[in-house]
C-alpha cells in the first residue's frame, strides 16, 4: 500500500470558533483515534488532498509536532455546496493489528463478450477488506477476460488471497451487457 507524509498540528482549543477559523484559514480540523484516545490536530486543506481526492487507499504517516504516527483515513466529512473538507477521521495503524479499508478494483483484460460486441458494465470499483497494513496491495486486480455475453463476476469468483472480505461475496463486480443492436440481430437470426 503506497504512503503519503503530510504534517498536522495538534489543537489546544477545541470548539466551534476555533473550528471555524481553522476553515477560515484553509485548514481542516480533524481527530486521530488511538486505541480509544482521541487527538484533536489541524491540516492544511492543499497538503490533504493529494490523499483525499484520489481513488487509491493511502497509509498517511502524519508529522505532528515533529512525532510521526501512521494512520488510514477512516472517514472525510465534506460542506454540502462548496464540497470543500471539514472534518478528516483518522485511524492509528500498527502492523500488528489488522485494519478495514477500502482498495479500489482494477479490471485486468478483455472480455471475450465485448470482442463479440458486449459492453463491460463495472458495477464495483472499491472494495471493503481486512488486513495487516503492511501487507495490504495498492489495488485489487480482477481477471475478466472470460467473461462472455451476459456473464457477471462476482467478489466471491476473485482471489483475495490473505485478505478478508467485509463486501458482500455475492455482490457483482462487473459484467458483459447485451447491447440491443446485438439482441435484436440474434432474436431475427
Amino acid at each position: 500500500m503506497k504512503n503519503i507524509t503530510i504534517s498536522a498540528n495538534a489543537r489546544e482549543t477545541v470548539g466551534k470558533r476555533n473550528t471555524k477559523d481553522l476553515r477560515n484559514d484553509a485548514k481542516v480540523p480533524g481527530v486521530i483515534y488511538s486505541n480509544g484516545v482521541a487527538t484533536h490536530i489541524f491540516l492544511d486543506a492543499k497538503e490533504l488532498k493529494t490523499a483525499v481526492y484520489t481513488p487509491e487507499t493511502f497509509i498517511v504517516n502524519l508529522n505532528v509536532d515533529g512525532k510521526m504516527i501512521s494512520t488510514i483515513t477512516r472517514k472525510v466529512d465534506f460542506h454540502p455546496l462548496t464540497e470543500k473538507m471539514t472534518h478528516i477521521e483518522l485511524l492509528e495503524v500498527t502492523n500488528d493489528k489488522p485494519v478495514v479499508v477500502t482498495l479500489p478494483l482494477k479490471m485486468k483484460g478483455t472480455p471475450s463478450g465485448v470482442i463479440k460486441g458486449g459492453k463491460l458494465a463495472v458495477k464495483l470499483r472499491k472494495i471493503s477488506v481486512k488486513g495487516i497494513p503492511s501487507k495490504l496491495p495498492d489495488f485489487v486486480e480482477v481477471p475478466v477476460a472470460h467473461l462472455e455475453l451476459g456473464q457477471t463476476i462476482k467478489v466471491s469468483d476473485v482471489d483475495f488471497g490473505d485478505l478478508k472480505i467485509m463486501t458482500s461475496t455475492s455482490a457483482g463486480i462487473a459484467s458483459v451487457e447485451i447491447p440491443r443492436a446485438l439482441r435484436s440481430a440474434t432474436a431475427k437470426g
